[in-house]
């Protein structure tokens, strides 16, 4: 009894712990912290640190793993308690199937069509998410210790090696319904716990699952410390070992003894109401982080900057909703009012839905396929200004909150993130968007799109997903992933009515602006042979266009079925062959119509399916990559790849399939393959010659659209974000009505801080200064711009997913350089300079 009164005390005291010094002082005290042979090797493995260590790169992605085995471990038990064997052939197949059988009493074909938080009400997240708790402890701003609590099957102390203590065990393989497949995803947070990397963890088995046969402490909480243990004694590497003295010396076992344990009904071990650890529970396990390493705003985990912001991006479809809970006290030992404490963690998808920062008739959903392997991308557009509400949450300026569009809480860097099971599994920088390929540069900054990857096959997911889940691997599958997501991406016509919208709200209040620094700039260039020679601008758009692509209008008169009725090649005749042509460097569009309702094929419950194969020899294959269908008021658009080795004359046959739980429809294409369509160019009615020939008498065409210019002043810097020593940014504009060259805008610091340096001390005229200046940037500017253009003819850039350094940061950083000298260049023109002449500064040196 006393054994068990001590192990409770300190497993007590080690939760009540708020710094690694305290956890090291009470482990010390009950003589285990230097006792080398009671620490077993993590996962029974003593190299481990290289597979433990290398998991997540953020402290945010490792933290979301928590949550994931929280959540599997709540759906096991879940299944357990029904008698369900989770491996066995009558449990569920998928973690949504799971959540609509356990959590939404969904039974047969119904468990397949829900288990989606996003379509819950609040009463019911509300209720759930108390299953699942993430508490803060410490200080803010200062000490961020984590604790995970969860109602899952617990685990007996005996089991806890094979189970959360271990690594690359199978004990996930073969259950369909969770997210957790390798073992070692848990491991990936240690790194990110202070200096020695201490983790509690804290388990009790559900008396519910406990057989007749169980082990002596089978209904004894367990408990250990995980620690990490730097090299030493001629060992080069570090090794991750927990706590394990029971044994461990009377066996003589070392490093293989069991963990402590103690007797106890109940157990105060989750947040409530008063206090972090006041609610008592009978069965769970809680994971303690102490000191943890959050790089984000540290002062408050649910507003701001904050780790409920970055969680809910990183689970954007959160499979079950969870309960956090901010306890930390400010530098006074105070907590904040009772009701700032806590929150529910979401996911993204529910935050974002009827959200007044996107965009009207926003997300739009486009499927798409690459080599048979299907993928949804919901593309989220955000309001150019975000709200009040917003900004004053985010803590930033009203400028900058505006320019973003109130998603700068949201994320880091991701601009497109892949999806599976709820889970972010990696990303692709919001610079994505500024691609030549994709052509929305103007919306780069208030895009993000989310791509469904739940119906990928299992051997692509192993080739595409690296196992820590937060970054793609690169391969050749990828390629063709991200080819296809540009262009599905750039079609998009809601997006390109929505970048003409804002291009012409811009163009309409600056056109008689810019017109005269635009014509001074281009009678610059006309009196310089070699400026007339490179930079022969196209003629700028002189008014804005139509902001409704063709094919965009709207239908009100149409009304669409929730089940299809007919889907068919327009204009063809049902059950004939569609014979067409397409030239050889171009996709194939095929255009159906139907009577189904627009979201038929991206829905949650009864999605249609689209196939499309190639048809020969009698067989069908399913590795055709396509965009679409894109379905609008009963028209169905999709593009097709044409085949790496097609070839002029080639007669390719496709069938199209569209299935549903009521019928199916089925089309025959017959596609002949052309020569190259000519590209035709606009901008300057002028003939372009062929490529790298110079035929007589034609002009070489224009890489660049006139730029437009836009003088930025002292009191306008925090709009631009500019500061003293900023020269010049240059930002996309939009694209020209033919969309065959890109508009800039360049933003010129008229208050550059060398520039009035140089006026002051050398009495400069104002005026002719800050134009030299001014137009010496734009020079510099377009010199860039247009060596740019030329490269990306010559060979298209490959960005990296983490690649930041575009054209425009390019410019800015160029600029910025050269401005203390440029005063000084653009006086050397007008300076006399004779042969024998001393001039100072520019004397002989030596």
């Amino acid at each position: 009894m006393a054994e068990n009164s001590k192990a409770k005390e300190l497993c007590k005291s080690l939760i009540l712990a708020e710094r690694e010094e305290d956890v090291i002082r009470l482990l010390c005290e009950a003589g285990y912290w230097n006792r080398s042979e009671v620490w077993r090797h993590y996962g029974d493995v003593e190299n481990n640190f290289g597979q433990g260590a290398n998991q997540q790169s953020w402290a945010e992605a490792a933290l979301a793993e928590k949550i994931v085995n929280a959540i599997d471990a709540r759906l096991i038990n879940e299944c357990r308690v029904r008698k369900i064997d989770p491996k066995g052939a009558s449990a569920p197949k998928t973690i949504r199937s799971a959540i609509s059988q356990f959590f939404e009493s969904g039974q047969g074909d119904n468990a397949a069509i829900g288990g989606y938080v996003e379509e819950w009400s609040d009463k019911e997240i509300r209720e759930i998410a108390q299953g699942i708790a993430l508490c803060a402890t410490g200080v803010r701003s200062k000490i961020l210790n984590i604790t995970i609590a969860d109602c899952g099957e617990g685990q007996t102390p005996g089991s806890l090696p094979e189970t959360i203590l271990s690594l690359s065990k199978s004990n996930k393989m073969y259950i369909l319904f969770v997210q957790g497949q390798f073992n070692q995803g848990g491991t990936g947070a240690l790194r990110f716990c202070g200096q020695n990397n201490l983790q509690l963890v804290i388990s009790k088995r559900n008396p519910a699952l406990l057989s007749s046969g169980e082990e002596n402490r089978g209904t004894e909480w367990g408990f250990t410390i995980v620690r990490r243990e730097r090299p030493m004694d001629g060992r080069r590497n570090s090794v991750y070992t927990y706590l394990a003295p029971v044994g461990a010396e009377e066996d003589q076992k070392p490093h293989y003894g069991e963990i402590l344990s103690f007797a106890s009904e109940r157990f105060g071990v989750s947040p409530g109401k008063e206090g972090p650890y006041d609610r008592q529970v009978g069965y769970g396990t809680v994971i303690k982080l102490y000191e943890y390493k959050y790089v984000g705003d540290r002062s408050n985990i649910l507003r701001g900057k904050s780790l409920l912001s970055r969680l809910d991006l990183l689970l954007p479809e959160i499979a079950l909703p969870v309960r956090l809970y901010e306890y930390r006290t400010n530098r006074e030992g105070k907590l904040l009012k009772p009701g700032s404490r806590e929150t529910t963690l979401l996911g993204i998808r529910r935050r974002l839905k009827d959200n007044q920062n996107v965009e009207e008739k926003f997300p739009v959903p486009i499927p798409f396929s690459v080599r048979g392997e299907k993928f949804v991308a919901d593309i989220f557009a955000f309001k150019l200004h975000g709200s009040t509400r917003e900004e004053k949450r985010v803590g930033s300026s009203v400028q900058d909150e505006k320019r973003l569009g109130g998603i700068r809480s949201y994320r880091k860097n991701e601009g497109v993130v892949f999806v599976r099971n709820g889970q972010t599994h990696g990303h692709l920088p919001k610079d994505f968007f500024r691609r030549d390929k994709v052509k929305m540069k103007p919306l780069a900054d208030d895009l993000l799109v989310f791509v469904d990857c739940d119906q990928l096959s299992d051997i692509v997911r192993e080739d595409l997903f690296m196992p820590s889940r937060d970054r793609l691997t690169d391969n050749e599958f990828k390629k063709e992933l991200i080819d296809n997501l540009e262009k599905a991406i750039r079609d998009c016509e809601q997006l390109k009515r929505l970048r003409n919208q804002r291009q012409q709200e811009r163009m309409g209040e600056r056109l008689k602006d810019d017109r005269p620094l635009t014509d001074v700039l281009q009678s610059l260039i006309k009196n310089s042979p070699n400026l007339k020679t490179l930079l022969q601008l196209g003629r700028q758009i002189s008014a804005p266009f139509d902001t409704t692509p063709v094919g965009s209008r709207e239908d009100a008169s149409f009304k669409g079925k929730f089940h299809p009725t007919y889907f068919k090649i327009k204009n063809a005749e049902y059950g004939k062959l569609y014979k067409r042509e397409c030239p050889i460097n171009q996709r194939m569009r095929l255009t159906f119509e139907t009577d189904v309702q627009d979201d038929y094929f991206t829905r949650y419950i009864e999605r249609g399916e689209f196939v499309l194969s190639f048809a020969g020899h009698g067989e069908e294959s399913g590795n055709v990559s396509f965009t679409g269908p894109s379905l609008r008021n009963g028209i169905a658009t999709v593009m097709i790849d044409l085949p790496d080795e097609a070839d002029v004359g080639d007669s390719l046959m496709f069938v199209a399939k569209t299935v549903d739980s009521m019928r199916s429809f089925q089309s025959r294409i017959q596609a002949t393959i052309k020569p190259e369509a000519q590209k035709r160019r606009g901008g300057n009615g002028r003939r372009e010659p062929p490529d790298n020939k110079e035929g007589e008498g034609r002009e070489k065409p224009n890489q660049l659209a006139s730029p437009e210019i836009e003088k930025i002043y002292r009191k306008d810097w925090g709009k631009h974000n500019f500061d003293d020593s900023t020269a010049m940014k240059v930002e996309s504009g939009g694209y020209t009505d033919n969309e065959t060259k890109e508009i800039y805008v360049f933003k010129v610091n008229m208050d550059n801080r060398p520039l009035l340096n140089e006026m002051k001390y050398k009495r400069l005229d104002d005026t002719a200064a800050r134009n030299q200046f001014l137009y010496g940037n734009v020079l510099i500017g377009l010199s860039l711009l247009l060596d740019h253009k030329q490269g990306q003819k010559a060979k298209d850039m490959e960005m990296n997913e983490n690649q930041s350094l575009n054209i425009e940061n390019q410019i800015e950083i160029t600029c910025r350089a050269l401005a203390p000298f440029l005063p000084s260049l653009t006086s050397l023109g007008t300076t006399a300079f004779s042969e024998d002449e001393d001039i100072e500064g520019l004397e002989d040196v030596g």
